[in-house]
């Protein structure tokens, strides 16, 4: 659970930041988001072609700019993780820079799975990327980097590398206020992080789209991204897991997904559910400290008359977002809560009383329920299927 000692921890962190933020806008290097917009608000069929080409032009990953997880999905988001570790493995027998070797090396073992001895080869390196990588495999490894991050913020403040260390300590620990708040400094720095920022809280446009686009950064990503935001446009064919997923999920079709994946585990086992079969809940305790997987369990339980684990289950849920609505429509099917997870709710109406999940569903029996809340998902994307491979594989 996300304790007070936690929260001060954040705390501490994020008034470091707040102090260096200031000193990065005297410098200039932090723009307000109102300097950011732009008149466009289509994102016209040239551009999405021009997209589609630097999808098919960057399947190619630059040794030199390939040091960190973050760099070689922003260059080539949609290859997978057997192509990267490939790429890597050819570039740290090709290259003659010792310290670039020791984290190619690392990030190999990263992405196999071995965080601990990813982190003894990040100790060997030297650079601003060696150290980013280190606290990441240590964070990975479940350790607290709390004292190791602020230091790392106050030696680099004019760096993204801090900032997406804390963003992915927020994000597993599924805590939202704490990913708001860092998703808040991002937006002003990048388009793409600014469209992310929309996606996460759900108020996003085809103008933050156009402007993200012209980045010409995490190509792949931004297609399935603009279909989130346009439904009439259509996703090419890729080889990545987390983008396949969606697609699958957008287009309504069979999805397949690894048993890390917990977008794509909680769709598919909610259509399952829904058509009648039971629901295996031992397979799914790999993914039950998300925030999703916690709100699934808890309809599951309460679709299966365990009161008690379904409370348990709904209210650390509860704890995790913070801030959610609900919505409500005549229940056609047996099954409360389920509908949510396999499509886009529709037909649903607002409950203007402020109530709980668990008050609800005992004060309106006969109702279906629908709870909307800040979209983890999206942030979780931009980490791509390591991210989740690594932490959520049994």
């Amino acid at each position: 659970m996300y304790g007070s000692n936690e929260e001060d921890k954040l705390k501490n962190i994020m008034k470091l930041k707040e102090e260096l933020e200031k000193d990065l806008k005297k410098k200039g290097l932090l723009k307000d988001k109102k300097q950011e917009t732009s008149k466009s608000s289509t994102v016209d069929e040239s551009t999405m072609k021009r997209l589609k080409e630097s999808v098919v032009k960057s399947s190619h990953i630059v040794p030199e700019e390939s040091l960190t997880l973050y760099n070689i999905n922003l260059q080539d988001y949609d290859a997978s993780i057997e192509d990267v570790i490939k790429a890597l493995r050819i570039f740290s027998v090709k290259t003659t820079n010792m310290n670039h070797k020791l984290i190619f090396e690392g990030l190999i073992k990263l992405l196999e799975g071995n965080a601990k001895g990813a982190k003894e080869s990040f100790s060997q390196a030297q650079g601003i990327e060696a150290q980013y990588n280190r606290l990441l495999a240590s964070l990975y490894n479940g350790e607290d980097v709390s004292q190791e991050l602020a230091i790392f913020l106050k030696s680099y403040p004019d760096s993204i590398y801090p900032l997406l260390l804390i963003l992915e300590r927020e994000l597993l620990k599924g805590t939202a206020d704490g990913i708001e708040k860092i998703l808040t400094i991002l937006a002003k720095r990048s388009p793409f992080w600014n469209l992310i920022y929309e996606l996460f809280k759900d108020i996003y446009s085809e103008e933050s789209v156009t402007l993200a686009v012209r980045e010409k950064i995490f190509a792949s990503l931004i297609l399935l991204l603009f279909v989130y935001v346009d439904r009439t446009k259509d996703l090419p064919i890729q080889n990545h897991n987390c983008l396949n997923v969606h697609k699958a999920f957008l287009r309504g079709e069979t999805i397949s997904a690894p048993e890390w994946c917990i977008f794509g585990r909680i769709a598919s086992e909610a259509r399952r559910y829904l058509a009648g079969y039971r629901i295996e809940i031992s397979s799914l305790r790999n993914i039950e400290k998300s925030p999703e997987g916690k709100l699934f369990l808890g309809f599951v339980y309460l679709n299966e008359k365990n009161r008690v684990f379904a409370e348990q289950y709904i209210n650390a849920f509860e704890k995790q977002v913070g801030d959610y609505k609900l919505y409500k429509k005549p229940l056609k099917q047996s099954k409360i809560g389920i509908e949510q997870f396999i499509a886009f709710p529709s037909d649903f109406e607002p409950v203007e009383e402020k109530i709980s999940i668990i008050e609800f569903v005992t004060k309106n029996p006969g109702y279906d329920i629908y709870v909307r809340y800040r979209k983890f998902e999206f942030v979780r994307l931009v980490f791509s299927e390591e991210h989740c491979k690594i932490n959520y594989s049994k």
